[in-house]
């Protein structure tokens, strides 16, 4: 099966989880978290989408950005695997958005599931507190990656 099917298919199976704020947190969510912040005591009060990402990437054995300075950040996804412009995305390859001023450092992550128009939807978590399908503005996207097995 290809990667980019199995990205797509374990990602699928964590839908329906939500964070949930304070201490009664998701521990699936908090399990998650905590692979990059160990302490880490509240889902509520992190953006856990690139955490969310790397999970995916680490069930099926594929690259990720545990190796980078700050693997939680969104746009460490801009330093692994193959790219892609945005008119070649295919499903399951990793995007990376904009969050807010798009110089501001901050970003988004999810995997590609479909472009309609100008809004790209992905699959992914933290997209209003949980993982589901989101669509965004296509004038949000930095990059577009395709991940290569871990060697």
């Amino acid at each position: 099966m290809e990667l980019n099917t199995q990205l797509m298919l374990n990602a699928a199976s964590y839908f329906g989880y939500q964070e949930k704020p304070g201490p009664g947190s998701d521990p699936l969510i908090l399990s998650i978290i905590r692979r990059v912040f160990p302490e880490w005591k509240d889902d509520s009060t992190v953006a856990w989408c690139s955490l969310f990402i790397i999970e995916i990437a680490q069930n099926v054995c594929a690259e990720n950005t545990m190796h980078l300075k700050h693997p939680g950040l969104a746009r460490g996804w801009l330093e692994v695997g193959e790219e892609i412009d945005l008119d070649k995305l295919r499903y399951g390859d990793v995007v990376i958005l904009t969050r807010g001023a798009p110089n501001n450092g901050k970003g988004h992550v999810g995997f590609f599931y479909n472009r309609i128009g100008d809004r790209i939807y992905l699959l992914g978590g933290n997209q209003n507190n949980r993982v589901c399908i989101a669509d965004y503005a296509a004038s949000r996207f930095l990059g577009g990656r395709r991940l290569r097995p871990e060697e």
